[in-house]
């Protein structure tokens, strides 16, 4: 026996007005394929059957194909609008939805035009996401690993910020296309932006940390908790340099204060005790930089 998918809101209502002029289409109406249940709620988006036409209308859509349906309820019937709605579910929506959908296939920008189309399931979510993606990222390869609307716009900002930041926007559009997971892809290219300038450029005894795979390189060398500091860092709040005396490197980490920098330690590998000579020279090598 097939499975009866519940029927409520709107949607209901409708039904039981038609079930009383024509009794039989509540019961066609639970029985009917999800596509069939999405053409029906698509052609009440739009058509409210006048009171002595409600018989004539429960048997026109008990009878008729489904594209029939639509193109009485529409000026037309815009490519790809029913295989959107079979790919809807069995669930219904506001009405708004369908009109909008319908709306978006008939005039909409050709990459949501595309977006749609290439979108495994529909619902409201799944179109605010479509619409709320410029159209380098709306590539179904991207949006459909998109969860909800919240994640879309994350998605947005951090990719604009990565861009402001000097990254080349191709790229990344095109790392995200080949991910599995778009919140590990975006990270790893962050920890690549250019942290704001430090309080010491690079010289020859001294390398200033400037991106986040930098300060990864830096924390696994010294085995050091340096990585943590990678928002401090980006803030510009923080900053790390490695600073050479002879044959022995040392990290030396700066804090921001009032538009201040001023030099928080010298820190040797594992953390361990810093050769006095180096430490002055550390010291001294700051101080001379101001």
């Amino acid at each position: 026996m097939m499975s009866i998918e519940p029927l409520s809101g709107w949607l209901l209502d409708r039904v039981v007005v038609l079930d009383e002029a024509k009794p039989g289409f509540a019961g066609f109406m639970l029985r009917a394929s999800a596509e069939r249940r999405q053409v029906v709620a698509a052609y009440f988006a739009t058509v409210e059957p006048a009171d002595d036409l409600t018989e004539e209308a429960a048997h026109f859509l008990m009878g008729c194909r489904h594209h029939a349906i639509l193109q009485l309820a529409f000026e037309h019937v815009p490519d790809g609008f029913r295989a959107a709605l079979a790919r809807c579910g069995a669930k219904v929506h506001d009405r708004d939805f369908y009109i909008r959908l319908w709306a978006l296939l008939t005039r909409g920008p050709q990459h949501i035009v595309t977006a749609i189309r290439h979108s495994a399931k529909l619902n409201p979510e799944r179109l605010a996401i479509i619409t709320s993606l410029p159209a380098d990222l709306s590539h179904h390869r991207i949006s459909a690993k998109i969860k909800d609307k919240a994640q879309a716009d994350d998605i947005v900002l951090a990719v604009d910020l990565l861009v402001r930041r000097g990254l080349d926007r191709a790229a990344i559009v095109e790392a995200l296309r080949q991910s599995t997971k778009l919140a590990d892809t975006i990270r790893r290219w962050g920890y690549r932006m250019p942290f704001p300038r430090g309080p010491i450029a690079a010289m020859a005894n001294y390398r200033p940390v400037t991106t986040g795979v930098e300060l990864a390189a830096l924390s696994k060398r010294y085995r050091n908790c340096s990585r943590r500091y990678f928002d401090t860092l980006m803030a510009g709040e923080h900053a790390f340099g490695e600073f050479t005396r002879g044959d022995s490197s040392v990290v030396l980490s700066f804090d921001r204060s009032q538009g201040f920098w001023l030099i928080a330690g010298v820190y040797a590998h594992s953390n361990g005790a810093v050769p006095a000579n180096v430490s002055v020279a550390a010291y001294q090598f700051a101080a001379a930089h101001g």
